[in-house]
């Protein structure tokens, strides 16, 4: 029986809340559909109100609220003498029906422009080949792994590596491909990402002029490079794509792309002021516009975060850099690069640096006077998985964030 999943937007009942709350619902196709409803919990306000929903027992919330009751058919009476009269929203002045555009997980493609080469090898191609010489092996384990992931109850895991040694050319390399772990289906060799590989010196490979597309997919590399193995990741950017009329929609397009590429939670952004209000105006240029994304809660985490005044902005500078901060030491990318697609050419430096040395360096502005570098970041427990008989392995492999840099990454 095929299962349909969409999302309804409700806003709160309580008038001067008015708080959206993100209902997941689902509909058995073909199959009996139980009626009924939830009791929701304003998270805001803590007001109560009741929705209508398709198979109450399998709804959930993921943003806005938490249930609190559940009834099937008619709506009871012993739920007045529980919770009082409440409000149930039916009518499409408090309750929108939407299928969002989920952003799918960035799909690592070997580029003909790698930043991952070594004497004219294309190191990407070739790491890319020997992963999907390892998929059978690593599916297998990752079957074994998420049945005892599921038994054991680990729900603290949420990234997942596979270490891929190949020769190629009479020369041994080894590959590290990452990936989050968030559902069930994501426990397959599927949308492994590329993040580091030996033989590459990053300090080497960027330094110089080199075209904006090719910045694009360098940065690319390096953002989800950060989003599995960086503490937290600073990205100081004046402009985000091109401020004319008619480049209104690759405007979008680029904040989608950025979205898509890091980790919202441990990610800080610092833009201008103008930057943001350009995306709200190339919005509203749509079907949905901005103020109605924010009245349902449906904006991006990314803009989200700008709406609720949690990023920073700062207009008396040009500086443009990109940043990855480790337990002891910072990746920045840095030059003239601004976000744009096209082919002028832009200088760049990948540059290593101590934490000390960054702060007084590239923290100078008076808007960073607070900032504070994470110290809890690594206490997670990641997977791995090592391919082939090189290491001995279980097949059940659990480490710290720490451990996996200090015992396999920083050898490669």
């Amino acid at each position: 029986m095929d299962v349909q999943n969409r999302m309804n937007s409700v806003i709160c009942s309580n008038e001067r809340c008015k708080a959206p709350a993100h209902i997941n619902e689902i509909k058995f196709v073909g199959g009996d559909n139980d009626k009924g409803g939830i009791i929701i919990k304003c998270s805001n306000c803590t007001n109560i109100f009741a929705v209508t929903v398709k198979n109450p027992d399998d709804a959930s919330i993921s943003k806005g609220g938490e249930i609190v009751d559940r009834w099937d058919e008619e709506y009871p009476f012993s739920f007045e003498e529980k919770y009082g009269a409440l409000d149930i929203i039916l009518n499409n002045s408090r309750a929108l029906v939407f299928k969002p555009d989920k952003i799918d997980p960035v799909k690592f493609i070997p580029s003909d422009s790698p930043l991952y080469f070594s004497n004219n090898i294309n190191l990407e191609i070739e790491a890319q080949k020997a992963l999907i010489g390892f998929t059978k092996e690593i599916n297998v384990h990752y079957k074994q792994y998420y049945n005892w992931h599921v038994k054991s109850g680990d729900s603290d895991l949420n990234k997942s590596f596979v270490i891929v040694p190949y020769e190629f050319n009479d020369k041994k390399y080894k590959a590290v491909f990452a990936k989050g772990i968030n559902r069930d289906s994501d426990f397959e060799a599927k949308n492994l990402y590329l993040v580091y590989h030996s033989d590459v010196d990053l300090e080497y490979q960027i330094d110089g002029i080199y075209k904006r597309n090719d910045l694009m997919l360098y940065l690319e590399r390096l953002l989800n490079r950060w989003r599995y193995t960086a503490n937290e990741v600073l990205l100081v950017v004046p402009f985000i794509g091109f401020h004319y009329p008619n480049a209104l929609k690759s405007l979008q397009e680029l904040w989608l792309w950025l979205q898509a590429n890091v980790d919202v939670d441990k990610t800080n952004l610092v833009t201008r002021k103008g930057t943001y209000n350009l995306f709200k105006k190339a919005q509203n240029t749509t079907e949905i516009p901005f103020e109605e994304l924010v009245r349902w809660g449906l904006l991006e985490p990314l803009i989200e975060k700008m709406n609720d005044d949690d990023t920073k902005f700062f207009q008396q500078s040009h500086a443009k850099y990109y940043v990855g901060v480790f337990n002891d030491y910072v990746e920045v990318l840095s030059g003239s690069f601004n976000l744009h697609t096209g082919e002028y050419w832009e200088n760049m430096t990948f540059k290593k640096y101590t934490k000390e040395f960054f702060r007084e360096r590239y923290l100078r502005m008076q808007i960073f006077k607070d900032f504070q570098y994470l110290t809890d970041a690594t206490d997670r427990k990641v997977h791995y998985y090592f391919c082939g008989n090189e290491r001995q392995n279980t097949g059940f492999n659990l480490i710290s964030h720490r451990d996996l840099f200090d015992r396999f990454l920083v050898n490669l």
